[in-house]
């Protein structure tokens, strides 16, 4: 269960999903770029394209952490909507913000979801044992959807979870949030950011995040 649950927390950064898929036997995968525009059809191209790029990196190179990173900021970063996301974790403190402040406490965000999460990434061997299943039926909202997401490792009943994703779409889809168990990551960023700002003040917070 543990590796379940930390491909989980990989997967924050990245994944939007549709169907069944073994990740072996879908590589080499096609492009998002070259897939249908409909969030079904982008999350299973974006979901194959970054799980072959891993099962291909960890045959030839390994995982290393800077070959990770780099990974991640080619094929994961892209897909999520930094800005929507800082935005919901900063709560009524955004409309406090000027645009440069706002892109700093973005690369704040990002920072700190490369920091957590790419140790991870580069610790999972079993890309290849990988399933994972998207519910059809996911709700939509105007520019906005959630789509529930289980997945497994082969061989193993018991190493299984299940998430819900949180995609906003304006000009593609993008993942902006992730739930599991009813808790919500931003949820969690809120509450970090709302106390070092009661404690620091905004101004000092972004002064420190601007020296760091």
């Amino acid at each position: 269960m543990k590796i379940v649950l930390n491909i989980l927390k990989a997967f924050l950064i990245n994944f939007l999903f549709i169907g069944i898929i073994h990740a072996a036997t879908l590589c080499p995968s096609i492009s998002p770029k070259a897939a249908g525009t409909s969030a079904p059809e982008q999350v299973e191209a974006i979901l194959n394209d970054v799980v072959c790029s891993f099962i291909d990196l960890n045959q030839n190179s390994g995982g290393s952490i800077k070959s990770t990173m780099n990974l991640a900021k080619k094929k994961i970063i892209p897909f999520i909507d930094l800005e929507h996301s800082t935005e919901i974790a900063l709560g009524d403190y955004w409309n406090q913000l000027d645009t440069q402040q706002r892109k700093i406490f973005e690369r704040d965000i990002k920072n700190s979801l490369i920091d957590e999460y790419v140790g991870i990434l580069a610790e999972i061997n079993q890309w290849e044992e990988i399933n994972i299943f998207v519910d059809d039926n996911f709700s939509q909202n105007g520019n906005t959807a959630r789509v529930k997401v289980s997945i497994s490792l082969e061989d193993d009943a018991n190493a299984s979870a299940t998430v819900t994703l949180k995609l906003i779409n304006k000009e593609s889809w993008k993942l902006y949030d992730l739930e599991y168990q009813s808790i919500s990551i931003l949820d969690i960023e809120k509450i970090g950011y709302d106390s070092k700002i009661k404690r620091q003040g905004i101004e000092k917070l972004i002064d420190k995040m601007l020296s760091s």
